[in-house]
């Protein structure tokens, strides 16, 4: 029996319609500066994360997610491109991506999604990271949850991929916080300073955990929880200990994902990074990776058909760009077990190289004074080690381990074109950015920028674009 045409292209269009219907929307919630130890779902022993602990009962909690960079734009931009922050260009704080950088936005919108930025952005340029809407303000401010709920109220059966990335529990403070400071949980690694902090942080986790109950709850209200796929992570860790690091407390986050019926509830080993996120966002709507990502889709974890991922994920870290800048470049290596750490300008390195008859730039020395007791090379046994206190680097024992991560870190360095050696110079890097500059002349503010003596101010005048620097 033959159909007529018009039936047949009737059919086809259903069709069609069926399958864009079924395309999964995603959600994806980030907090900010939240440790991932402070989650009553990875062993915090006070009820700190009630949301969010309740979210890790309905979804698969990884174990060994790992972000990129443990600060802020660098962390975010892994997460919307899939590269590496040397790759992409992003690593240093409050700059910016390269031209010509691809991001979900490019990967979703061919397979019909619309993408949405709601809360802080922090990255940058504008060129690069596009949004069919963003919702909220340029700043440190709340969400913008009504304008969330008119947004998802509208958005009818279009697929949509959603980012709402809080400002919380990121400071400032609340300058008299309510949690009590004698139940406040420490850590062996963590700062007077920091522990003194600790009342606000926890008070600020509560706005962040409120924020994502609502977004949890309008979900429910629109009737998207069964098509959409959840996903919870932190940018990086809290506090002067956990930022600016290399160390599991910074860069090994929370990460859940939640997709109701469809992903089975529990926890997984695998070793996964951000730049892992967006292969899986796209093969999960049905598309094809965007050339030159650094990550490789994880959906068979998500489906249980495998148990690992990785065999390593790597680390990045500059001193410029944030407060107190200095010299003190750090690269890691992290495998299921242990952590490799290079430090490029230590005292040690220092030591090394004046034996060797190399002038030494007053400002390099300065960096390496900042960090007197840290070595050249750090390796940590995570599983009888969690806090990253007994480096293992020197003990013979472990040699072969170290030479392993060591060499896979170096090959991989290489890759990224990144402009780091081992005993090679280090770059004085183009910021531009006001946390730098106060006169508008970088040239001519090196006391602010690296906090040297007034007898040195000025002295440096050979800044790198990092871009022209690693180009690719």
């Amino acid at each position: 029996m033959r159909f007529p045409g018009l039936l047949i292209l009737l059919l086809i269009c259903s069709k069609l319609g069926t399958f864009a219907a079924n395309k999964p929307n995603f959600v994806f919630f980030l907090s900010d500066d939240q440790s991932k130890a402070d989650y009553g779902c990875y062993g915090m022993p006070i009820n700190l994360t009630p949301v969010t602990d309740k979210l890790a009962k309905e979804g698969l909690v990884f174990e060994r997610m790992f972000t990129t960079q443990a600060i802020c734009a660098p962390s975010r931009a892994s997460l919307f491109t899939g590269q590496y922050p040397i790759r992409n260009g992003l690593f240093i704080n409050h700059t910016a991506s390269r031209d010509g950088t691809q991001t979900v936005y490019d990967a979703l919108k061919p397979l019909g999604y619309e993408v949405v930025l709601a809360g802080k952005v922090h990255v940058k340029p504008e060129t690069v990271y596009r949004w069919d809407r963003y919702i909220g303000s340029r700043g440190h401010s709340p969400l913008h949850l009504d304008e969330i709920d008119t947004y998802l109220s509208e958005v009818g059966n279009k697929p949509f991929c959603l980012f709402v990335t809080s400002s919380y529990p990121h400071g400032p403070y609340p300058y008299n916080p309510d949690f009590p400071a004698d139940k406040v949980i420490t850590r062996p690694y963590m700062t007077p300073a920091q522990i003194k902090s600790l009342p606000g942080y926890y008070d600020n986790v509560k706005t962040k955990e409120g924020e994502l109950e609502q977004i949890l709850t309008l979900l429910n209200k629109h009737d998207l929880e069964e098509n959409t796929v959840f996903m919870y992570a932190s940018d990086h860790g809290n506090g002067p200990t956990e930022k600016f690091t290399v160390y599991d407390r910074g860069l090994n986050v929370p990460f859940i994902v939640r997709w109701p019926n469809k992903i089975k509830p529990g926890r997984t080993q695998a070793l996964t990074s951000f730049v892992d996120i967006l292969p899986t966002i796209v093969e999960l709507a049905g598309g094809k990776p965007l050339k030159e990502v650094d990550g490789s889709s994880f959906y068979r974890v998500l489906k249980g058909d495998i148990a690992d991922h990785n065999t390593t994920v790597f680390g990045v870290m500059t001193q410029q760009g944030v407060w107190n800048a200095h010299i003190f470049p750090r690269r890691s290596a992290r495998g299921p077990r242990y952590h490799y750490i290079h430090n490029f300008n230590t005292l040690e390195r220092i030591k090394m190289d004046e034996e060797m008859g190399k002038p030494i730039d007053p400002f390099r020395l300065l960096g390496a004074q900042k960090h007197p007791d840290i070595p050249e090379e750090e390796l940590y046994d995570t599983w009888n080690d969690p806090y990253e206190l007994t480096n293992l680097a020197k003990d013979p024992q472990y040699k072969a381990i170290k030479l392993e991560l060591k060499d896979k870190m170096f090959t991989w360095m290489k890759q990224q074109n990144d402009f780091l050696t081992e005993g090679g110079e280090i770059p004085y890097l183009d910021t531009t950015h006001p946390l730098d500059v106060d006169s508008g002349d970088i040239r001519a503010n090196m006391k602010h920028i690296y906090d040297c003596p007034d007898e040195l101010e000025g002295t440096i005048n050979h800044y790198i674009d990092p871009h022209t620097l690693t180009k690719r």
